[in-house]
């Protein structure tokens, strides 16, 4: 009996010692188990915490190079251009650095990736550098250039205004007279205003291998002593435009065939009484003066 019940005890004893230890080592396992877990997320953690960081620093980077160029945009057609060629470019850059985080490749290749990023970069500044200089140069150029064609053009004004002025037919000779007309219409030079019935007008076209030659018209004013442009009785008063636009009476006109050498011609104005006092005489050649004098009868 007492053999049987220590059989029982030792049973007991050992089944005990058995659950004893299957939940040590059940305990052990469940140890290792939940700590290789842990360190497996902890690496998760660890390899999304750097994927997030190099993330953010490609973000970073890549808007700091677009900023950089951004500065320039707007100031021409050329500049704008070198910039788009530049947002392309680094774009591509940035497609590749996001693949490569993506991927997880090593970090000495990531920051190979990201310093062509920076020297990217860095050329288009210079390449902008050099373009505005470029630009700068070819502006003073232009503005050089400018005065100058401002110049020539005056230059050129200048002469042509020279050259205007020298086409101009003068009149160099010019002799007055004041006759009386017998009945046999011979003519007799005065200077008293009772006998005088007409006033003789000769002059002499100046030679001048600048002027046009072909036809012109000779226009003549007769100013009498009381300011008073002598006219046609009973016709309308003629007028002819100047050189600058005004409207200006004359007396008479005709019309001479000039051709570049010394052209004498007489004009003559018949009145029945001419007062005492002086005279004006004045000569138009087309639109421009061309000569005058006084002719003072007594």
């Amino acid at each position: 009996m007492s053999d049987q019940k220590s059989s029982t005890k030792n049973i007991l004893l050992g089944i005990l010692t058995l659950l004893l230890v299957s939940s040590v080592a059940g305990n052990i396992f469940q140890f290792f188990h939940t700590r290789e877990v842990i360190v497996e997320r902890e690496k998760t953690k660890l390899v999304v915490d750097s994927l997030s960081i190099r993330k953010e620093r490609l973000e970073a980077e890549y808007k700091a190079s677009i900023a950089q160029l951004d500065q320039f945009k707007g100031e021409n057609a050329e500049m704008d251009s070198l910039l788009q060629e530049a947002y392309g470019k680094i774009e591509d850059q940035r497609k590749r650095i996001s693949h490569l985080i993506n991927e997880n490749q090593d970090y000495q290749i990531l920051q190979q990736r990201f310093a062509e990023l920076k020297e990217t970069t860095e050329f288009y500044l210079k390449e902008i550098e050099r373009l505005k200089e470029e630009n700068k140069i070819l502006k003073t150029e232009n503005t050089q250039l400018s005065v100058e064609l401002g110049q020539t053009k005056n230059e050129n004004t200048d002469l042509k205004g020279k050259v205007d002025v020298a086409s101009k037919l003068k009149v160099g000779g010019l002799g007055l007279k004041g006759l009386s007309v017998t009945n046999g219409n011979k003519e007799k030079e005065t200077d008293k205003a009772r006998k005088t019935e007409r006033i003789s007008v000769n002059f002499t076209i100046d030679e001048n291998p600048l002027a046009k030659t072909g036809q012109h018209t000779v226009y003549l004013r007769i100013i009498n002593p009381d300011g008073f442009v002598l006219a046609d009785a009973g016709q309308s008063v003629k007028k002819f435009k100047s050189e600058k636009g005004d409207d200006i009476t004359y007396s008479r006109s005709i019309t001479v065939n000039y051709d570049g050498g010394k052209l004498n011609k007489t004009i003559t104005w018949d009145q029945d009484i001419f007062n005492a006092g002086t005279y004006k005489i004045e000569i138009y050649i087309d639109e421009y003066y061309a000569g005058g004098d006084k002719l003072s009868l007594y």
